[in-house]
């Protein structure tokens, strides 16, 4: 059986999954609370493959609800959702995932059954673009938390990605 070298591994899963970028750990008492946050910087076009936050502390016992959505500074597009917003994270556990699904906006993001374990396949969207003057649109994917304000806990959010414009790609904000 084969040995590979852990940057051979790295890119494979790269071409297969996607370019990964984590956020930091970020407190739910601070990002969770009823207002947008922005946790990705995206420049150009790219194809979302896998979109999620996963539980590192675990949370509040409050019922904070979470969505994703995008919005573009360059050309200027309002805040538009990713998904819906899914059930209430209240004591998640550590290792469970809000996660997004993809395919159609409507469609909320969902909490895994099990920490550790992701039992879904998400749809890839498009996001972003190129205008006409060749320049790769500038834009954020953020986070905004409705019905209650997470009082403790913390998330790490990542997003698998392809670029699908020249220059394109994605980098954290937090």
């Amino acid at each position: 059986m084969p040995n590979y070298a852990p940057s051979t591994i790295a890119r494979i899963g790269d071409l297969i999954n996607g370019v990964r970028v984590d956020t930091s750990v970020l407190a739910n008492a601070t990002y969770l609370l009823s207002a947008q946050h922005e946790i990705f910087n995206v420049y150009g076009r790219i194809k979302i493959h896998n979109l999620f936050g996963e539980v590192t502390v675990i949370c509040s016992n409050n019922a904070t609800q979470v969505l994703f959505n995008y919005t573009s500074s360059s050309p200027v597009i309002a805040v538009q959702p990713l998904c819906a917003k899914c059930a209430s994270i209240a004591q998640l556990a550590v290792g469970e995932r809000i996660y997004w699904l993809g395919g159609a906006v409507a469609t909320a993001a969902v909490i895994t059954a099990t920490p550790g374990i992701s039992d879904i396949n998400a749809t890839p969207q498009v996001i972003g673009g190129v205008a006409t003057a060749g320049t790769n649109f500038v834009g954020t994917i953020g986070i905004l938390s409705s019905d209650a304000n997470q009082a403790s806990g913390s998330i790490r959010y990542t997003i698998f990605y392809t670029p699908m414009s020249d220059g394109a790609y994605v980098t954290a904000v937090l």
